[in-house]
């Protein structure tokens, strides 16, 4: 136990690390060795936990999206008469997720980042947005349910930018609000 927690502290400054040299000098320029030296590790501690700057990189994309992944449990036990609940359910914690990422993320889908996480995170949210339209929507055939994940899966990743760029502005409840009741 006490291991796994010094791991994870480590791995968290490593992170932070890469984070905040990526605000400097974008993500493309960030080395190993600026990494290291900022979050004052061995350069064997780094190469304990990530097999390259790339590794580091995917690793924490593929965090955020499994945590949206939990996110989305709300609707795997959600029937139709409670659809409401669920997706009211699965925007807030959806929301939190980005809220507590914001830092990594407003670096990620930037001008300093590289649009290979935007791309991956509008995938994502296709899938998860198909997948569960085909659940909850009979009315729709196949070709409509993709448009609709799509434009759908467009607006998540648009509001997610947004937010994340304008985090100062707005807070959680505010965003969450604003996507559950809004009659437009």
């Amino acid at each position: 136990m006490k291991y796994e927690k010094k791991r994870q502290l480590t791995q968290d400054k490593i992170i932070k690390s890469f984070v905040a040299i990526a605000k400097e000098k974008g993500v493309a320029a960030v080395t190993v060795s600026d990494i290291i030296k900022r979050a004052d590790v061995n350069r064997s501690t780094f190469y304990r936990h990530y097999i390259d700057k790339f590794d580091l990189i995917e690793k924490v994309e593929d965090g955020v999206i499994d945590q949206i992944k939990k996110a989305n449990e709300y609707f795997e036990y959600a029937d139709v008469e409670h659809i409401d609940t669920a997706a009211g359910k699965f925007v807030y914690s959806f929301l939190t997720v980005i809220e507590e990422n914001q830092p990594i993320l407003s670096v990620l889908i930037s001008e300093k980042g590289e649009i290979q996480f935007a791309i991956k995170l509008l995938r994502f949210f296709n899938g998860l947005i198909d997948e569960t339209t085909e659940v909850f929507s009979n009315d729709m055939d196949l070709k409509q349910r993709k448009l609709f994940a799509a434009f759908n899966s467009s607006t998540a990743l648009g509001i997610v930018v947004f937010w994340i760029h304008h985090f100062e502005d707005y807070d959680k409840d505010y965003v969450y609000d604003f996507l559950m009741h809004r009659e437009y």
